[in-house]
């Protein structure tokens, strides 16, 4: 009965990540194929025939189609990151999994520790991948907050 369930939940685990593969495949299918894969031919035959990507000098970056970003917030994007950086580097901590010190700290001391083994990576139980979660989550967040309230501010005052 052991070996019985261990190899269903081996076919569980299959199906799962075949699953996983199928949705993030689905998700950036093109949309003129929404519901199967092209083959490799079909595909070359719709791609445009360029060198690359290139930006003249007029041209705006874009987020997504018709939805601009202006260049010149990278400072916003700068200011962001130290305004994440800072207080969590400042501020300690008694959450028993930053040892006292605080997120930035034990982050980098995580990344340090684990650089001293470094062929060998982090295992899927280290504390590293939540403490790594923890901290671009909140960057993240910091940073999307920081682009909101800018260009909300930027239409307000046009």
């Amino acid at each position: 009965p052991l070996s019985l369930r261990s190899r269903s939940t081996k076919k569980m685990q299959r199906a799962l990540v075949v699953l996983a593969m199928a949705a993030s495949a689905a998700a950036f299918a093109p949309a003129s194929a929404p519901l199967s894969l092209r083959s490799s031919r079909a595909a070359a035959a719709v791609r445009p025939a360029s060198a690359g990507l290139t930006m003249k000098t007029g041209d705006k970056f874009e987020m997504a189609p018709g939805v601009g970003l202006p260049l010149g917030q990278s400072g916003v994007m700068a200011l962001g990151f130290v305004g994440w950086v800072i207080p969590t580097l400042l501020i300690k901590s008694d959450i028993p999994l930053y040892k006292g010190a605080s997120l930035t700290g034990a982050f980098a001391s995580s990344i340090g520790g684990l650089l001293q083994q470094f062929p060998v990576g982090p295992g899927v139980s280290d504390p590293f991948w939540l403490l790594c979660f923890i901290w671009h989550s909140g960057l993240f967040a910091t940073l999307i907050f920081a682009s909101v309230g800018y260009n909300g501010y930027a239409k307000k005052t046009e």
